[in-house]
């Protein structure tokens, strides 16, 4: 027989099972959304999967191994192909079964019955390793060759997504794989029928070992299953560290199990070839495993600020230079645990040791991916958690590197303070030390959804912060008149609104923009429990007493939307991630299915987007999406975010809006628009979204999510979006009839649209350098409706920056800022820079109101709060 063939094809059946890993963990991910549940369990039932497989067929002999070893690799490629099938009818299934037993109780029983599909076929892979072996003439360096090419194929087979996801999507990616490992299977029946193999060669040891040596084996498969629980408990960590450096999605989750792989595959190699040098280093692997894992925490801030930016030029090049930093980080360690088996192997003498050796290890990564998910991770945190693996992995190793030593004493009450001192995790402002300049933690929460922090910057004002680079709300005026505005528009269109629903939560801003209706029952889901404890702890004083009025459910919106059975007259639909594992699904055609099914009579559904996370192709795959399970659908623009509104029977349009604010007091309707009148935000409409063909995102078969990552590579790509966009509003007159508008209103209603279009083409002319256009556009906006804010901004801005900038005298410059502070009271920045001036003029009685004003705009601006009142000195 060929003695490189075998190995080349195990090298091959590696990279086909870690290419059904990746893809399996996205379609666990599908399930779960957004947190790194999907990881935990595809992992544990992968390890335990293959742990299973090799001990049942560890003391087994075969005939023809091959022709076994065949069917095993045809069958899991049949498992794969079927499972895009399958997995819809599972999740149908667990719909029906669970879908009202809470949300705990729904994540338990997905989560054990996602382990129990994946084992099965894990198994399978599994019973492959001592088929394999059985094929071999010596004990001596067999295994670790099998074990390190086999490992060295799984680094291939980890990236190999990388290509296919984006090209294919998830379906026919897994297709793919699945004809690959049909055609590897149909490679080990043509070997067997080629080569005639008809059984294994017996292990040279004999069969009868003393009580001693039996004590010992048992011993050594304890620990080196420990040893594998710590191992797979860095995996999921690093993942989870690695994720929030990187942003979590397939990709990252990739690189980090390529760059895992290819320090133990190394390791197993090196092993293999020199065995004896190595023994004589053996008692310090400990060290350096345990010490490397401390060794990258350490370096976790230096890393951090260097990937703060966008590496390289495009996707691909920040893939490799990731998957580099990745790979030096691990390295160490990885490299070490890949040595021990096939030294242990070595020492016990037997391929049989080797291969419970190996089926002990995958069942303790197992229970450490579990135990990691369900237990360290929100107990410990993730540095802690990496921490507590590390002291693992010694204690584990130093049991077979023995005698003890009382260097070796020493070192492990040093490793134990460097270990304490590693233990919490560093602030944000380490980790990215431009953006968060200044900036202080106030809270930090973290479980195995997700990271949640809230950041306080230097002014005071504060940032949600989930999984570290996912800025999801803020405190800072701007930000909370756009937060606000998500609640706003969809009550309006409604017009008289009972019940309404919030699917995510943030900071509790876009609830507070119902505030403005009375006796509207609110409820709101999050996943995160972080999110919500810091918004009820942390942004009260921009929120105002909204969620002590509000319903707060914790769960996922997927599930929620499947298992209630309310209605609601109002359902809007946060700022998603897109282009984060599993998010997408958020936006699918399912789950706007699930969404209208739960709209009353009259009721609307705004799902926001925001345009900077979406490219042309992207968005016009969520608007077709959106049409089909709409077909009353039109779409709003404020300011960079796009509101595509669903109702479910047709919209009356002006009359419905008109009813609603007649029900309204005065105050009330000032509230219900921002101040901004009912004209203003009409003037937003962007025309009706059309029924286009082309593709849809589907829960099963995303199209979105492989795309969209590389959108931060890209230049231009709002501008571009932004000028797609642009094509598909409407005429004045067709706008106008669309809404139902009566002709009385139709001059109040031109001038909205008309400041609308000025500005949109304003920010247009500003990305392509025009500035002189963009600001006479501002002007004409301005004229055309000084009520709409995002003009005032806009003009406000630039009113400001010339002002600063001229040689006028403080006088001059106080008479200008009154003017300015009367027009736009809510502009921050107009408020402070008038204070500033009061102050240095003595005008302590004016300064104060002056100051005030700004803290009802900006009630955690540090400055205005701190100050004292200076109208007595």
């Amino acid at each position: 027989m060929n003695p490189f063939l075998i190995p080349a094809l195990y090298g091959l059946s590696g990279l086909v099972g870690l290419a059904y890993e990746v893809l399996w963990v996205r379609m666990v991910t599908l399930q779960f959304g957004l947190s790194v549940f999907g990881v935990v369990i595809t992992v544990a039932a992968f390890m335990a999967g293959l742990g299973l497989g090799a001990l049942a067929l560890s003391g087994c002999n075969f005939r023809r191994p091959l022709r076994l070893l065949a069917l095993l690799e045809v069958s899991v490629a049949l498992f794969s192909a079927l499972l895009p099938f399958l997995a819809p009818l599972e999740e149908h299934a667990l719909w029906a079964g669970f879908s009202h037993q809470g949300a705990s109780n729904w994540h338990l029983g997905l989560a054990l019955v996602s382990f129990l599909l994946l084992t099965l076929p894990a198994v399978a892979l599994g019973a492959g390793f001592p088929l394999v072996l059985s094929l071999g003439q010596q004990v001596s360096g067999r295994l670790g060759l099998l074990y390190g090419v086999n490992t060295l194929g799984a680094v291939l087979g980890a990236l190999l997504p990388l290509i296919l996801l984006p090209m294919f999507g998830w379906v026919h990616a897994l297709r793919g794989i699945a004809l690959l490992g049909a055609a590897l299977g149909v490679g080990w029946w043509m070997l067997e029928r080629c080569e005639g193999t008809r059984s294994p060669v017996q292990d040279e040891v004999s069969t009868a070992p003393t009580e001693k040596a039996e004590k010992t084996d048992s011993m050594l498969l304890l620990f080196y299953g420990i040893l594998g629980m710590a191992s797979l408990s860095l995996e999921v960590a690093w993942t989870r560290l690695f994720g929030l450096l990187f942003l979590r999605t397939e990709y990252v989750l990739a690189l980090i199990l390529a760059s895992f792989l290819v320090g133990i595959g190394l390791g197993s190699l090196v092993a293999t070839r020199w065995q004896s040098t190595l023994r004589r280093f053996r008692s310090a692997f400990p060290w350096v495993a345990a010490g490397g894992v401390l060794a990258g925490l350490a370096l976790l801030p230096v890393v951090a600020a260097w990937v703060e930016h966008p590496l390289g030029q495009t996707l691909t090049q920040a893939l490799l230079l990731q998957g580099l930093i990745l790979t030096v980080l691990t390295f160490p360690v990885t490299f070490v645990l890949g040595l021990w088996l096939p030294l242990l192997s070595e020492a016990q003498g037997s391929l049989r040791t080797g291969v419970k050796l190996y089926g002990v290890n995958s069942l303790g990564g197992a229970l450490g991916a579990l135990m990691t998910g369900f237990v360290w991770l929100p107990w410990l945190g993730t540095t802690g958690t990496l921490v507590w693996s590390a002291l693992l992995i010694l204690g584990a190793s130093l049991t077979w590197t023995r005698p003890w030593t009382l260097v070796q004493g020493g070192l492990m009450v040093g490793f134990v303070g460097l270990g304490a001192g590693l233990w919490t995790f560093p602030p944000a402002q380490k980790l990215l030390p431009e953006t968060l300049a200044g900036s202080h933690d106030i809270y930090r929460y973290e479980d195995a959804v997700a990271m949640t922090q809230v950041v306080e910057q230097p002014d005071g004002q504060r940032i949600l912060l989930t999984d570290l680079q996912r800025h999801d709300a803020s405190s800072d005026p701007t930000a909370a008149f756009v937060q606000r505005n998500q609640g706003r528009l969809a009550l309006l269109l409604q017009g008289h609104p009972q019940r309404v629903l919030f699917l995510g939560l943030g900071t509790g801003l876009s609830l507070a923009g119902s505030s403005a209706y009375p006796k509207v029952r609110r409820e709101a889901v999050e996943l995160s429990q972080g999110s919500i404890e810091a918004a009820r702890r942390y942004f009260t004083p921009v929120d105002g007493p909204i969620l002590s009025e509000t319903e707060l459910i914790q769960d996922d919106a997927r599930h929620f939307m499947s298992s209630t059975e309310n209605h609601y007259d109002v359902i809007v639909g946060d700022l998603y991630h897109p282009d984060l594992a599993g998010v997408g699904a958020l936006l699918s055609l399912e789950q706007f299915g699930r969404v209208r099914d739960h709209l009353s009579a009259h009721g609307v559904f705004v799902q926001w987007l925001a345009l900077n996370q979406f490219d042309p192709a992207a968005l016009q795959v969520e608007l077709r999406t959106f049409r089909r399970v709409f077909p009353d659908a039109y779409l709003f623009l404020d300011g960079m975010h796009l509101a595509l509104v669903g109702f479910r029977q047709p919209w009356a349009g002006w009359s419905t809006v008109e009813a609603g604010q007649e029900r309204l007091s005065s105050d009330q309707r000032f509230e219900a628009t921002g101040g901004e009148g009912v004209m203003t935000w009409l003037g937003r409409y962007w025309g009706r979204i059309p029924d286009m063909p082309g593709p849809v995102q589907k829960e099963w078969a995303p199209v979105i999510d492989f795309s969209l990552p590389r959108l931060k590579y890209t230049g231009g790509a709002l501008e571009v979006t932004l000028a797609a966009l642009w094509h598909q509003r409407p005429s004045l007159e067709q706008a106008a009839q669309d809404l139902n508008l009566p002709e009385s209103r139709s001059t109040e209603f031109a001038a909205a649209w008309h400041a609308t279009q000025y500005l949109v083409q304003s920010w247009q002319d500003r990305m392509t350098g025009r500035d002189g256009e963009a600001e006479r556009l501002v002007r004409l906006a301005f004229e055309a409706n000084p009520r709409d804010r995002w003009v005032g901004y806009a003009l406000a801005d630039e009113v400001l920056a010339q002002l600063m900038r001229a040689p006028l005298p403080n006088a001059q410059k106080e008479a200008v800022l009154d003017k300015l502070a009367l027009r736009f009271p809510w502009h921050v920045e107009v408020q402070r820079a008038l204070w500033k001036i009061q102050r240095e003029r003595h005008e302590f009685a004016e300064a104060e109101k002056t100051r005030l004003n700004l803290l009802r705009e900006a009630p955690l601006d540090r400055e205005a709060g701190m100050a004292k009142n200076e109208s007595f000195q």
